[in-house]
């Protein structure tokens, strides 16, 4: 009878490890949902970097509107899918859940992005909408100039700024310095809402060669490699 017993409580004992979730090092499940949401993101290297006012850690989650950023000499890399963005020293951004697609706000500093030709990742800026044209693979950079100037960088693959519906391209290689008045809302939404658009007084010139920041090209390395790399869902 003893041996009926032990037998049933090991097998309840069993059943209850695959019923207890699982969790990150930041003690969020991960099984893609959460009182703030579904999960956007994952940190897959970071030095100095926080997550609203918490440090960092690899594998944490990242949840709509908490913000990204990295101190002086610090650096983060962000995983969303398939595609990455990587925070420079003393910058800052943040994820958007805008139900079909995932937005990220290049909220000040220096932010690099790269995704592949599967991806479909939008950078929102103070001066509109940044994409990959054409769908196809791409790696680029947003870096703040000013309050009102960014200079947006196409690394690989060409890039286009919808400004209020006027497309304007940056082919690869070349940076864009892009000066504006009345900037778009970079408020991030937690729930899904419709992207505003700045008015037409837009400037636009074409730099060439591209006018990287420092360091960007060590970020560009750094991106096309990991890129090689086998990607991991989250």
């Amino acid at each position: 009878m003893r041996g009926v017993v032990r037998g049933a409580l090991a097998a309840a004992g069993s059943l209850a490890l695959f019923l207890l979730p699982a969790f990150g090092g930041n003690g969020h499940a991960h099984n893609g949902l959460h009182g703030r949401g579904r999960v956007l993101g994952v940190v897959s290297q970071t030095n100095l970097g926080h997550i609203d006012q918490s440090n960092a850690e690899m594998g944490s989650n990242i949840y709509s509107c908490e913000d990204l950023t990295a101190d002086e000499g610090g650096t983060m890399r962000v995983r969303i899918g398939a595609s990455q963005i990587y925070i420079a020293a003393q910058s800052s951004a943040e994820l958007e859940d805008d139900s079909d697609e995932i937005v990220v706000l290049a909220d000040s500093g220096t932010v690099g992005f790269s995704e592949p030709s599967t991806a479909s990742l939008i950078i929102r800026t103070p001066a509109g909408i940044v994409r990959a044209e054409g769908g196809s693979a791409v790696a680029g950079e947003i870096v703040y100039k000013s309050a009102n100037e960014l200079l947006i960088t196409a690394m690989r693959g060409n890039l286009t700024l919808d400004s209020g519906g006027e497309l304007r391209t940056i082919p690869e290689g070349k940076s864009a310095d892009v000066t504006f008045e009345d900037a778009l809302t970079q408020a991030c939404h937690r729930a899904a809402a419709p992207l505003e658009s700045p008015n037409d007084k837009i400037g636009f010139f074409i730099l060439v060669p591209a006018a990287l920041a420092v360091p960007s090209y060590i970020l560009w390395q750094e991106m096309t490699e990991s890129d090689s790399k086998p990607h991991h869902s989250f």
